[in-house]
């Protein structure tokens, strides 16, 4: 579908079993959005990638189509370091509250401006 896509970052929250959206980066091409999530998947080692039968929380890139569907996702969990890469300050208050996910429901998704440029990897 011609049209602009967007990114969500997400926290996955295991222990309460729920997802919260924490940002968002808009005005992509679908070719765009999913060369991000390529990028930053290959960021992420089989050592660093959370394992999420044994974590409290761990984070994804979603895909939104222009109508705001999800249609993909990332094919890699994301460790908070990666995560703060992206979207610091949204990452830092949703860790210092761990809100539950129910609460987050109607909240507004930040958009943020700029999507960094990631090089490089994580190891253990």
């Amino acid at each position: 579908m011609p049209g602009k896509y967007s990114l969500t970052l997400t926290a996955a929250d295991h222990r309460q079993n729920g997802f919260v959206a924490l940002a968002r980066w808009t005005g992509l091409s679908e070719a765009e959005a999913r060369a991000r999530i390529a990028t930053v998947d290959a960021m992420v080692s089989d050592d660093s990638e959370p394992d999420i039968k044994n974590c409290d929380f761990s984070f994804i890139l979603d895909l939104h189509d222009p109508r705001y569907d999800q249609i993909d996702t990332g094919k890699r969990c994301l460790p908070s370091q990666i995560a703060m890469m992206l979207a610091p300050g949204q990452v830092q208050r949703w860790l210092a509250d761990r809100p539950a996910p129910d609460s987050m429901l109607c909240t507004e998704i930040p958009v943020l401006d700029h999507f960094p440029i990631l090089t490089g990897g994580l190891t253990s």
